[in-house]
């Protein structure tokens, strides 16, 4: 994967410590001698200086022993979903290993951190009322939709939030219908979509949408009717 660097490094580095919290999951890649891959949680950092991860739980301790020991490099990276929708990367390089009272691994803190957005298409803030409905035959004042707002869009996705305490907590990854209302005849158009992510945002549900291929053209035709222009 091709990483470039989108950002200075301060802000970066600034990014970087807001998105990483405990229980957050890691890609960490080895390449000498072994290229080897794990997925580990991160248990904590101290910034400038390390980070903490949980020793991979399918290495033994005669398992990878020329791959997990002090001083061996390694590329890290991580997702942000939300709002920004990148992958992060940097290297690092073995500090430390410990057994008790729990296997870790200690990492050196990054001097560089880089990434690149996985969206193709960008995407323009919005506060654009909405509803959420896993059946298209709902109509926009049925009580069983999904009350928020659309706090970014384009063409082919876009960002749905609403309170936690609103419920419908278990909207995974899934088909559902996105009910907007046109601010030219007040009419509801329903838009085929797909929920891909899910992220707590403080008191809110953050939910990633992707549109269907199919419903590209009337985005394009509500987004004119809101006159949000996206090149």
């Amino acid at each position: 994967m091709e990483i470039t660097q989108d950002r200075p490094a301060q802000a970066s580095k600034a990014k970087f410590c807001l998105d990483l919290l405990p229980g957050k999951l890691i890609d960490i890649q080895f390449t000498n001698p072994l290229s080897v891959r794990f997925k580990l949680s991160l248990v904590g950092y101290e910034a400038g200086k390390y980070l903490i991860l949980k020793y991979p739980v399918q290495a033994k301790k005669s398992q990878y022993a020329d791959v997990l020991k002090e001083g061996n490099g390694a590329i890290v990276r991580y997702i942000v979903e939300g709002e920004r929708g990148e992958c992060v990367a940097f290297s690092t390089t073995i500090l430390a290993i410990s057994f008790r009272p729990e296997k870790l691994l200690y990492l050196a803190y990054p001097k560089n951190i880089e990434s690149r957005q996985l969206r193709e298409v960008s995407r323009l803030q919005t506060h654009i009322p909405a509803k959420i409905s896993i059946n298209k035959s709902h109509s926009y004042g049925s009580e069983n939709l999904l009350q928020g707002l659309i706090i970014d869009i384009s063409p082919t996705g876009c960002r749905f939030t609403v309170h936690v305490n609103s419920g419908f907590l278990a909207l995974k990854k899934r088909p559902v219908f996105v009910h907007v209302l046109s601010p030219i005849d007040n009419s509801a158009v329903v838009i085929s979509a797909h929920v891909r992510n899910n992220q707590m945002q403080g008191d809110r549900l953050s939910v990633g949408i992707e549109f269907a291929a199919h419903e590209q053209q009337k985005m394009q035709n509500l987004l004119a009717a809101y006159t949000i222009d996206i090149a």
